[in-house]
């Protein structure tokens, strides 16, 4: 019959590219132990590295949006002394750090030393400026910015050079906060934050502490369109419970005291108030996909 030149008999072998590998996930909860494990007991009642409340949501969503799976490769600018990286690394993902404080590297290296075993992913914490990043065009298939970016002053240049090195198809995990139209104040009556531009803010009196609050404007022009990019996840968390009733008025005070109770609320409340409060949330979660080019 017509056609049955063509088809495949049953006696016929057909190679299969291997599987990948699962993607890996870091819920909340193992945030808390690998927390626990790098830097000790203390941190339950009271945390270090700003480890809180948001991070339980972000890396948690981070890690799942990138959709890595071990032996895959992340650029996570901007970490500070962030223990995310070392999370990852301790899922076997490999990850470079870039930060462009050198105190800050070294402590990720000596963290690193410290706490480093058998399985672990490769961790390398680089000295580089994320306005100008290291790394050749089109080289990096994921990459993690949980926190930081509003930190930079220079933005443009940073979205410009997420948008070089980032790999077609390859994965943006943003987190950046957020106004629908305009920011006038910032902790106001908590923490002397001066308005230095449109939504953006310095702490008085501790030079470098800037931070910028993005409309969906900024977000496009200065993040998605660079990167030739699409939105292909988006999320948020801190809206008025989670910020306007605890952490954007003075209860912040114990916003570093006692973790577990950051994981009831990551867990009980959160969820809560995103599918149920329509207010402006504190920061919006994206994950972008740079487009590949057309043949």
């Amino acid at each position: 019959m017509k056609g049955m030149a063509g088809m495949v008999t049953a006696e016929t072998t057909v190679e299969q590219a291997p599987a990948r590998p699962k993607p890996v996930s870091l819920p909340a909860w193992r945030c808390v132990l690998y927390e626990v494990a790098l830097n000790g007991l203390r941190i339950l009642w009271e945390t270090v590295n700003d480890f809180s409340l948001w991070r339980l949501i972000e890396y948690p969503w981070a890690t799942r949006a990138l959709g890595i799976a071990r032996g895959d490769t992340v650029v996570d600018i901007g970490s500070g002394t962030s223990s995310f990286p070392h999370m990852l690394a301790k899922e076997g993902v490999n990850v470079v750090i870039v930060e462009i404080e050198h105190r800050r590297v070294r402590w990720q290296r000596d963290k690193r030393r410290a706490t480093a075993r058998p399985g672990d992913g490769e961790l390398l914490p680089i000295v580089a400026d994320a306005t100008r990043l290291p790394f050749r065009s089109g080289s990096v298939p994921s990459i993690s910015a949980i926190s930081s970016l509003e930190h930079i002053p220079d933005d443009a240049a940073v979205g410009r050079e997420i948008g070089r090195v980032l790999a077609p198809g390859g994965i943006v995990a943003l987190t950046l906060p957020f106004t629908g139209s305009e920011r006038t104040s910032f902790f106001a009556g908590i923490r002397p934050f001066k308005q230095v531009a449109r939504n953006a803010f310095v702490q008085e009196g501790k030079p470098g502490s800037f931070f910028r609050f993005y409309t969906d404007d900024d977000i496009r022009q200065t993040y998605i369109e660079p990167a030739n990019a699409e939105v292909v996840e988006r999320r948020a968390f801190g809206r008025s419970i989670l910020n306007g009733r605890y952490h954007e008025t003075r209860l912040t005070r114990f916003w570093r005291r006692i973790v577990l109770k950051d994981l009831l609320l990551a867990w009980l409340i959160h969820p809560l108030e995103e599918r149920f409060d329509r207010s402006d949330p504190l920061y919006v979660m994206l994950a972008l996909r740079k487009r590949r080019e057309e043949p």
